[in-house]
């Protein structure tokens, strides 16, 4: 008999066609996720440690659609590992889900800064595992659409000097950050920044969502119909997201400002452990730390501004 009791639901297709690369150096653990993660409906393809993972995804980045791996493991750990993907073109995309015993604040702040998508601490536990898998393969599929929009129009937009958007609808945020996007010198770097700060402004400055509240709804399975049933209440229709990118000698600025009454932004600039299991509020740290060079709010929170350096990055 199995130790992994097999949950009561199945992600659906194609999520359950998707194929996760688990890395751990402990045999016992890794056989344990393997068999979670397979009663889940997904492929896993294993390696034992972050030198061999990297190796296998940088021969060829298709093998797997998402890494989950141990945070403390010889050679090659799972922040060393994330850092590494994150370097590579073929392989920044891929999200990085790391397991990890400890929650100090320093650790999980690491992981994000690194890049990783989501932190999830030991034992994991099959419900928050199904829907972080989901939750990564969804950020997966959008930016792919979000790419395949970009090439279409960034020929168009690479010398535009100024390009701005109002918008209030969910449905409105993708086309509105490829775009923008498309502004960018690098734009696979900044695309997903982008799209955390509209997305923010759009779910809590207009729709007034608040972090606790989108926590407990998805967890209940129940965030996207109540966005959508919201987003048509006309107790909301006066709200308003003004994107602006300015292309200036010194780089690209990109301003959201959205007219709710804001947030406390300072706690979610840094990653926090207590928000370590929570379904969301990592989007804001993710773009400080990963997509833009610099980002400043207003002292409300209902602003923000993202600058990307046009000077080149120096590596030592």
């Amino acid at each position: 008999m199995s130790a992994v009791e097999k949950p009561a639901f199945v992600l659906p297709d194609p999520v359950a066609r998707a194929t996760v690369l688990l890395v751990d150096d402990d045999r016992s653990g890794l056989l344990s996720m393997e068999e979670q993660l397979e009663s889940l409906g997904y492929a896993v393809v294993t390696a034992t440690n972050g030198a061999e993972a990297f190796a296998r995804l940088r021969e060829d980045p298709s093998v797997a659609d998402v890494v989950m791996t141990d945070r403390m493991m010889p050679l090659l750990d799972g922040l060393g590992l994330t850092r590494r993907l994150k370097r590579e073109r073929a392989t920044r995309d891929i999200p990085v889900i790391l397991l990890t015993g400890a929650s100090e604040t320093d650790d999980v702040s690491a992981g994000i800064e690194a890049g990783a998508f989501y932190y999830i601490t030991k034992p994991p536990q099959a419900k928050l595992v199904a829907s972080v898998l989901a939750s990564a393969l969804q950020e997966v599929a959008r930016q792919r659409k979000l790419r395949a929009d970009l090439r279409e129009h960034q020929a168009a937009f690479r010398n535009m000097q100024v390009l701005k958007f109002n918008l209030r609808l969910p449905e409105e945020v993708e086309p509105v950050v490829s775009m923008l996007a498309s502004m960018q010198e690098a734009p696979d770097r900044t695309i997903q920044g982008i799209y955390e700060l509209i997305q923010n402004a759009v779910e809590h400055g207009v729709l007034r969502f608040g972090f606790e509240q989108k926590s407990k709804l998805l967890a209940q399975g129940a965030w996207q119909d109540s966005l959508a049933e919201r987003a048509r209440d006309p107790r909301f229709a006066h709200g308003q997201v003004e994107a602006t990118a300015i292309r200036r000698d010194d780089g690209v600025h990109l301003s959201v400002k959205d007219n709710g009454p804001g947030f406390n932004w300072r706690s979610f600039l840094r990653s926090d452990p207590s928000r370590a299991t929570a379904a969301c509020g990592r989007g804001v740290a993710r773009a400080a730390n990963v997509a833009f060079d610099r980002l400043t709010f207003n002292e409300p929170g209902n602003q923000v501004v993202g600058f990307v350096s046009s000077a080149p990055k120096v590596r030592w």
